[in-house]
């Protein structure tokens, strides 16, 4: 399967059937994201026990490839340490990253298949929205956003 295909493939699914979504009971860490431009809204709520990451949600309204990439880093992160989760935001910040030609960061695993958003630049901060939220969340910020 081309990277095109497994690009589209996964957006529609994660965005047809995202996991993790919708705002949970509990959780001790919260952040919003927000991407002006394009009106995009991602809420990320994690719990944290000890060091790991132990469940993670997001919610908000968001068109699908920031659905879905938001469905991929939950599915992705839940049971990491938070200096793994930091670190993969690093990675994919990089992988997203524009003029980077890499289509994969081995580290990433299944979250490579978003890579294919690069044919389509204006769209990366809708990709890397809940990224930051989640980075932001970590940080003990309640807000983040793809603006500079």
């Amino acid at each position: 399967m081309s990277l095109s295909d497994m690009y589209k493939k996964t957006v529609l699914d994660h965005n047809r059937n995202p996991r993790h979504y919708g705002r949970p009971a509990h959780y001790t860490h919260m952040a919003e994201g927000l991407n002006a431009i394009c009106g995009d809204q991602v809420l990320v709520f994690l719990t944290v026990e000890g060091d790991r990451i132990d469940s993670i949600h997001f919610d908000g309204e968001s068109c699908a490839i920031s659905t879905a990439s938001a469905s991929l880093m939950c599915d992705f992160l839940t049971g990491k340490s938070v200096d793994e989760a930091k670190e993969h935001f690093q990675q994919f910040c990089q992988l997203m990253d524009k003029d980077n030609p890499a289509t994969e960061i081995p580290a990433l695993g299944p979250v490579n298949a978003m890579a294919g958003v690069k044919k389509f630049p204006t769209r990366i901060k809708s990709a890397t929205l809940c990224w930051h939220a989640m980075n932001a969340a970590l940080e003990g910020r309640e807000f983040a956003t793809t603006e500079k």
